[in-house]
């Protein structure tokens, strides 16, 4: 019966349906062999797996092929972050410089030298001891530890803290000389008690003094004579410049008749005169 023949078309579409679904099919089968053939020669383990295992699924199959991939690129990355890392040292945080490890240049090494020479020269004997008991609990508090307690910055601190008991004072240190003439606090031949400034407080008083008399009047001797503040403060510029390694040949130039090392870039030419 030739109505309920089908017609032309639908056959045409039933076969060609089929034609292209086994063309899909035989090329899907094709590519899959050659993508497993591919991830067999380059690694051996999961090819293995994905070759001898079945493939039940198009998603099973996807998921077979990433897990090779990436445990391949795991394994390759890895081993070059492991590579780069070797022979390469760790870094350290860095750390604050301590006062026996400052390093000196030649130049300036020979001119806190020759400072220390003519300081002796000028003062005979001379002994800064800058060790402090403090008043509370009794500790024997070094340059460092006095040091430490200062407020970084303040210039209007004249205090420190004991690292012991925490209570702040007024640091002091002393200075004596063998030399008879040599006044301290109680007169000639007496030791000379002087504040122990900070540098942020010392910095602020010499300002004061230079704005007012001019930096000359620091290099007279007239200014480091006697027990009062000015021959405070000239003390407290050697023992500054002394604990952070500075020439300080310059503050001497009131008891030398010659021209002395002055601050300035320029520190290859010297010369010293005779004490008078």
């Amino acid at each position: 019966d030739d109505s309920q023949a089908p017609s032309s078309l639908a056959l045409y579409h039933m076969y060609g349906d089929e034609n292209m679904s086994s063309l899909s099919s035989s090329n899907h089968n094709q590519l899959d062999k050659r993508t497993v053939s591919s991830a067999s020669s380059e690694q051996s383990s999961p090819s293995t797996e994905l070759a001898s295992e079945p493939i039940s699924s198009g998603v099973n199959r996807r998921d077979r092929m990433k897990k090779a991939v990436t445990g391949r690129f795991s394994s390759r990355s890895g081993g070059v972050l492991k590579s780069s890392m070797k022979g390469k040292k760790k870094i350290g945080k860095p750390r604050l410089a301590k006062k026996h490890n400052l390093k000196l240049t030649t130049a300036i090494a020979k001119q806190i030298e020759l400072g220390e020479s003519l300081l002796e020269s000028v003062y005979p004997g001379i002994d800064i001891d800058m060790e402090h008991a403090c008043p509370n609990c009794a500790t024997m508090l070094s340059e460092a530890d006095i040091g430490m307690g200062w407020t970084p910055c303040a210039s209007n601190d004249y205090q420190t803290v004991c690292h012991a008991c925490s209570s702040k004072f007024v640091p002091k240190f002393s200075v004596s000389c063998k030399d008879a003439s040599f006044e301290g606090s109680q007169g000639k031949g007496t030791p000379l008690y002087c504040d122990h400034l900070s540098p942020w407080v010392l910095l602020r008083e010499i300002r004061s003094v230079i704005a007012a008399t001019g930096v000359e009047s620091i290099l007279d001797v007239k200014f480091r004579k006697g027990s009062d503040i000015s021959a405070s403060l000239w003390w407290n510029m050697v023992v500054t410049f002394r604990r952070y390694k500075l020439p300080f040949i310059f503050l001497l130039q009131g008891s030398f008749q010659n021209q002395l090392i002055l601050p300035s870039p320029s520190l290859n030419e010297s010369s010293t005169g005779s004490v008078h």
